[in-house]
Order: C-alpha cells, then structure tokens, then sequence
C-alpha cells in the first residue's frame, strides 16, 4: 500500500475528527417502497482551515408497506433493518432518476434487494478539473499531501462510509466501494486504502485501475487494439496521478516506454484488497478499457485470494458492449455481493478462480 501510495495515488490525510451530517430533503420514492435523501456533509476543521463540504444523495429501503409476514403489500419480499450499502462517487446529473449518474433501474434493483445506494459529488469538494482541482478545498484543506484525483475522491468515498456506518439502516460490514471509468479507478483506490471497504468493485476501471500498466490488448488477445496507457493518462489529466507515475510512459501513448519497469501493476492494487471481496465487471468492446491486461492482472492478483483459502471471494465479469456502467454490470456486483456479505446462493455468472486455470501474462504462482 505505501508502495502504490508513493508510486500513483500520493499520500493521503488521515480521517478527520469532526464530519457533521444535515438532511437536506428527504421523501418516500417508488410508491413508498424507497427513500430518497439529500445528505450535506461538512469538515469544519482541518489543518488548513479551509472547510469541505459535499453532497451524498441516498436511495434506501424503507419499511413503508411492510406486512406482518416481511412482505410487502404486493407480495415481494422486503428488506428492513440493517443492510449492505454501495458507495459510489456521482455527478449531479439533472435528467437522471434523483440526480444520480446511474440509471433508475439500477438504483430500483438495489434497493429492492435490501441496498442503499450513497452517491456523493466531488465538484465542490475537489472537481475533475486540472486547473480547479490544485486549488480545490481538499487541496487546501490539507497542505503537505501529494495525493491526486483518485486519492482524493476515494478519501471523499471514505467519509460517506464515515458517514454511513453510523446509521441504523447500513450493517458497517457490508460496505462496497464501486464505480465506473475514472470513478472504477477511485472506488479500486477506496478498497486499497480503506479495509472498512468489504467488497471492491471498479467497472471499466482501465489504465490506472483493474487494466495492467505493462500488458495492453482487447477480446482478441496481446497487441490488438489500442489503449489509454498511463504516460497519456498522465499527461492528458495531470491531475489524476502522481507525476512519477506517469514518466514510466510516452505523453502521446502510441508506444510502451518504461510501463514494465514500473515497482508495480494493476495486480498490485487488486491484491491489497484481499482477502475482502473484489468483483471486476468489463466491457468486451470498450475501446477506453484493456481487457486482456485487466484479466492478466485478474488472473495474476487472484494468486494471492487461492493462497489465503478465499478464491470466491476475487470475481470477474465480461459482457458484450462499451464503455459504460450497464444494468447487467450492476447486477452481476449485486449478485457477488448477495454470494459473498449475505451468504446467499446465486446464480453466478462471474468469473472466480479455479485450480485448473491456466495462468497467462505472468510466470509465478501459489505456493504449496
């Protein structure tokens, strides 16, 4: 962790003494079978006395139908009391269900499966802007750190877990860290950094996330197609990474440079999570992503969950289709999450390791 720390997130601040939390709105959705809040989060007091303050939106179960049987009105089973919560970073997005950057149906299958879904914005609190960012009130907040975009938003993601774990509707040992694209890069830095994170699942994460710094290939296997690759991450969003990070590449990303002489890869990041949960969802033809480094860096980092006895626990999901957070996606990590915090018998169409695989793009393996 202090490895990767150095390398690509920068250091990060500890939590902060004092997180206050105000209801901002709060109305029953879905004809009462859910609830919606607006949740304002405030650090008063921090080194730099600058104050941080951002939003979480909030889709929960709520008891509102519930007959004596733990069923609804309808007949559908309904879940109260504590249960597991996803985290994930959003942008406020007016045309989505509730302002959240995911779509209705997605929101409505959590919660129908006994989820809460915390959303929360990073505009005001550290914007994905290269310019905004280095003056942002995290930044100023915190003088002293070396910590970029992905650092930031997954420390922003740990104070809604702060925030979560003290509420009476979230079980504090079911949180998931999820997210999609640059924000599957920040919820795979939120389960490195954070072990209050129980299952980590970044979806189309690529370079910088689940996809490897030194191997780049789509569907079709090693050298085909062409990849964000960490020296054009780098340079085209100096704000995400350590500088550091990105001299190992060229800044038109045409080309490997020094990738391989990195202290470490994607596998790297993964196996930090273990032996917690990690579920990687993808898309075959998602040109932004690196599918056959992200299943080498899979396949290498589930070495480690087959030596600790936990193999179920390291999962990988392939769908048709682009870049994007899908419903098939979401419920695949819903899926993993029931299998693996509830115990729960599922249907599995993930990935997990088996003795039998054959291990590609990396020359070690467990111990025995």
């Amino acid at each position: 962790m202090d490895l990767v720390q150095r390398g690509l997130y920068g250091t990060m601040p500890p939590a902060p003494r004092t997180l206050l939390a105000t209801v901002m709105e709060r109305h029953t959705i879905w004809h009462g079978d859910g609830l919606y809040e607006l949740v304002r989060l405030t650090i008063p007091d921090t080194p730099g006395g600058v104050r941080i303050t951002f939003d979480v939106r909030v889709c929960r179960p709520t008891d509102t139908g519930r007959t004596d049987d733990g069923r609804t009105n309808d007949g559908r089973t309904h879940t109260t009391g504590r249960g597991p919560a996803l985290v994930l970073p959003n942008y406020a997005s007016p045309d989505r269900f509730c302002g959240f950057c995911i779509r209705e149906e997605m929101l409505r299958s959590a919660v129908e499966r006994g989820y809460t879904v915390a959303g929360f914005e990073i505009d005001e609190a550290a914007p994905d802007d290269a310019e905004r960012f280095f003056v942002s009130p995290c930044l100023r907040a915190y003088p002293g750190y070396t910590w970029r975009a992905f650092a930031v938003w997954a420390w922003l993601q740990s104070r809604v877990i702060d925030w979560l774990r003290t509420q009476e509707f979230v079980d504090p040992d079911m949180i998931v860290a999820t997210g999609h694209s640059r924000f599957g890069k920040t919820a795979l830095c939120c389960g490195v950094t954070d072990t209050r994170v129980a299952v980590t699942a970044p979806a189309g994460s690529g370079c910088g996330g689940m996809g490897s710094l030194r191997l780049q290939g789509n569907r079709f296997g090693e050298g085909i197609g062409h990849f964000e690759r960490i020296g054009s991450m780098a340079h085209t969003f100096p704000h995400w990474v350590l500088p550091e990070a990105g001299a190992y590449g060229s800044p038109d990303g045409e080309r490997p440079y020094r990738e391989s002489e990195l202290p470490f890869d994607a596998n790297t990041l993964a196996v930090c999570t273990a032996p917690r949960g990690l579920i990687v969802v993808e898309g075959l033809d998602d040109g932004a992503a690196n599918q056959f480094g992200t299943q080498t860096a899979w396949l290498a980092a589930s070495e480690v969950y087959r030596f600790l006895g936990v193999p179920q626990r390291c999962g990988i999901h392939y769908r048709e289709g682009g870049h994007d957070y899908t419903p098939e996606d979401w419920n695949v990590v819903l899926d993993f999450c029931d299998a693996t915090l509830r115990g729960r018998q599922v249907a599995a169409t993930y990935k997990t390791r088996t003795d039998g695989d054959v291990p590609v793009g990396y020359d070690w393996s467990m111990p025995r």
